[in-house]
């Protein structure tokens, strides 16, 4: 009784730390959509748009719809552009640089927190919670950035400080291998993570790099490790390489 006990607590702790972990991300149309995406650039809601409330299961503070708002002028681009509207603010446009870009050139409704089934989203500007129910209702998922940035094998990342510890294991206390830099590195995931942190290899090059020799002729070294991804906060700490 004193074993399931401890380990009751224990995987408690351990879902919450996993549930903490995998706040932030961003809200993606799932399988029952994709198949009616358009392939030009385009941001990425429902039709009806989402609700916004002013915390967890708390008051109706507005929505974020599809499209910019009556009377916007003529050179807006309809595709790359949403509607803010709620009780104490008049309709405003929301351009594309308030969304998530990915490298198709497509944009998507980032989140940054997650608490008591619902995530906040535009915390930047005009903070406002959605329920997963309504998520889920109009065929959307959550994609975290652990899982966007690091469990695919072959995607190729670059630190967003400019450059990263590679460690030999998944964690902070792991000896570190080398530190890369997104100059003259080659960050490629392997596609396993464990807790912040996923496994890559990495291609280092000379510095200075010399451009009478060949690609592989410029090559220091190469190695595989552990790159921390997401922060404690589950903000993400790389970026695809397209991605700046």
């Amino acid at each position: 009784m004193v074993l399931k006990f401890i380990l009751a607590i224990f995987f408690g702790f351990a879902a919450m730390a996993h549930a903490q972990v995998d706040q932030g991300g961003f809200l993606a149309p799932g399988d029952s959509l994709r198949g009616h995406l358009p392939h030009a650039k385009n941001i990425y809601l429902p039709a009806g748009g989402f609700t916004l409330l002013d915390m967890p299961k708390g008051n109706f503070k507005g929505k974020v719809l599809p499209g910019p708002p009556l009377g916007t002028g003529p050179g807006t681009d309809t595709l790359l552009a949403t509607t803010l509207m709620g009780t104490n603010i008049r309709p405003r446009l929301l351009t594309a640089d308030g969304y998530f870009e990915t490298m198709d050139e497509r944009y998507y409704l980032a989140f940054d927190q997650q608490q008591e089934g619902y995530v906040r989203v535009l915390g930047d500007s005009y903070p406002g919670w959605i329920s997963l129910d309504e998520i889920r209702d109009k065929g959307f998922v959550l994609i975290y950035w652990l899982d966007y940035y690091g469990k695919a094998p072959g995607n190729m990342i670059h630190p967003l400080e400019k450059v990263a510890s590679i460690r030999m294991g998944p964690g902070m206390g792991s000896p570190i291998i080398e530190v890369a830099d997104e100059l003259y590195s080659e960050i490629t995931t392997l596609g396993s993570c464990e807790g912040l942190f996923c496994r890559v290899k990495v291609v280092q090059y000379n510095n200075p790099y010399d451009p009478e020799k060949t690609k592989e002729e410029n090559v220091l070294k190469k190695y595989r490790g552990w790159i921390q991804v997401i922060d404690g906060e589950g903000k993400p700490l790389v970026a695809n390489n397209d991605q700046r």
